[in-house]
């Protein structure tokens, strides 16, 4: 039977009933940072080059709120944007548009509030602004929208402006519930959501904040950008490869070993989760990040593959076959390009894994020298069981000079080696690795040797000399031995 035909049998109207509705619509799971997020799509969206996001602390009356300078709307579009359900999912976007289900301002917004207002106005037009107050709503079951604003300086950024819009949350509910002002502990809480708001903004919208397409600001704090691809601390970038219909690409990105890194780096490096977390694919659609580090059930997250992150570039005509959630917060890859990522995902692992086996150790070789095999203090060993045996390496320059001639020294020297290799205290390693994966990162080196590793460097290099080795080749030898590999400074030493 046609749709047409369908009309002879047409009996009630069954509208949603507005309470039940909108409670629905407070239970999409977004967080605080996830749904500002949402609503700064839609000024970018709207060509917004300047976006402020303004918080103030005053207990349950505290309130947040995002200005934007894009092109703003006239009543009859704030009504339209204000009504739930207002786009259709299916149409067609532009370009450089970040939404799709049209339900963005309203699901973001009621996840955090009971009170969204929002002000506008048009080139040449006048500030316009209409608001919905959940509890008036449940009050009066219909859907009322109230031409009220609590406070007028809160549109005060907008009165300096040609043009914009500004978002507006109040009776912030599920951030300070019915707190009093003076309640230090919710007080806390809810700056430190708003320090982690900074960083997932700047994570988020990284691209277009280094690109200087927009500038954000968090309480007159510019939001600088977290870029996860580390491009300027000597990542590895491996393709560009373009999957499906070309309109897919995946640049792999393999990041130096923390010991390479200064402190800085490392801090800015591990991101807002941490290194073990940050691993993965970053998902982008139209630049705008949406899954940050995340193996998508290709591979499990571990210690050897953390240096690896890969970046995934799709458009918004792409949305249906990634199965773009409302919160644009997570993205499925489609079917037929699961088997092109797991192969660019494994070979990302074992570049990360190389690195992370060698300390991130890079050997600039002379073609015309010998080759040397690298000598780590520590080696891994199978045993007959199929477990792991460590131990320390004999062959190590360090502690064949310790071993001598003198048999009885080295008979104790021996011993001594034998009994801190047979109580690794590995359990206890185990213990805090689970804990916490990323806290044996701290364990580096740092920036500089210091005098003890300078004295044993030239110790054995001096014995190099005395053999007959020649100083480039004793250089290269000794900056093949752990710990001097993650020290290429000691070239100085070394004369």
């Amino acid at each position: 039977m046609d749709l047409e035909s369908l009309n002879a049998y047409a009996s009630e109207e069954a509208r949603p009933k507005p309470k039940a509705t909108i409670n629905s619509y407070r239970s999409f799971g977004y967080t605080l940072q996830t749904a500002v997020a949402d609503i700064v799509d839609n000024s970018i969206s709207a060509g917004a080059v300047n976006i402020w996001i303004d918080y103030f602390w005053a207990g349950r009356d505290s309130g947040l709120v995002i200005t934007d300078d894009g092109t703003g709307m006239d009543l009859m579009e704030l009504v339209d944007a204000l009504t739930p359900g207002s786009k259709d999912p299916e149409s067609e976007r532009g370009e450089n548009d970040l939404g799709r289900f049209g339900m963005g301002l309203k699901t973001a917004s009621f996840s955090q509030c009971k009170r969204l207002t929002v002000a506008t106005k048009k080139a040449q037009q006048q500030i316009v602004y209409r608001c919905w107050d959940l509890d008036y709503v449940n009050k009066v079951q219909n859907w009322i929208l109230l031409n009220y604003l609590s406070q007028e300086s809160m549109t005060d950024r907008l009165n300096k402006s040609a043009q914009g819009t500004v978002v507006i949350w109040e009776k912030l509910d599920k951030l300070v519930g019915n707190a009093s002002s003076e309640n230090d502990a919710v007080r806390r809480i809810f700056q430190k959501e708003m320090e982690y708001l900074e960083v997932h903004l700047g994570m988020i919208f990284h691209r277009f904040l280094e690109n200087k397409k927009i500038k954000l600001w968090l309480n007159s704090v510019r939001v600088e950008p977290w870029n996860p691809f580390m491009l300027k601390a000597g990542s590895v970038m491996l393709g560009p490869e373009y999957l499906g219909k070309g309109n897919t690409e995946v640049r792999a990105f393999i990041l130096p070993h923390m010991s390479r890194l200064d402190e800085q780096q490392r801090k800015t490096g591990q991101g807002p989760k941490g290194w073990y977390e940050q691993q993965g694919f970053y998902i982008y659609r139209n630049q705008r990040m949406l899954v940050a580090g995340d193996w998508l059930g290709m591979f499990t997250r571990n210690e050897h593959s953390k240096l690896a992150r890969l970046s995934i570039d799709f458009t918004n005509d792409q949305d249906h076959e990634w199965v773009l959630d409302i919160k644009k917060s997570t993205a499925k890859p489609p079917v037929e390009l699961r088997k092109d990522l797991a192969r660019l995902g494994s070979l990302a692992v074992k570049e990360s894994a190389k690195v992370y086996n060698f300390r991130g150790t890079v050997l600039k070789r002379n073609p015309e020298l010998p080759e040397f095999e690298f000598q780590p203090v520590w080696k891994a060993e199978k045993t007959r069981e199929d477990g792991i045996s460590y131990t320390i390496n004999r062959a190590h320059p360090v502690i064949k000079q310790l071993t001598g001639d003198d048999s009885e020294e080295k008979s104790n020297i021996s011993q001594l080696l034998k009994l801190i290799e047979k109580n690794i205290p590995i359990e206890t390693i185990i213990y805090y690795q689970s804990e916490d994966p990323g806290i044996h990162e701290l364990r580096t080196s740092g920036t500089a040797p210091d005098d003890a590793v300078i004295a044993l460097a030239v110790k054995l290099f001096d014995a190099l000399i005395k053999q007959g080795v020649g100083n480039e080749i004793a250089v290269k030898q000794i900056l093949n031995i752990e710990p001097f590999n993650q020290y290429p400074q000691l070239i100085e030493y070394l004369k």
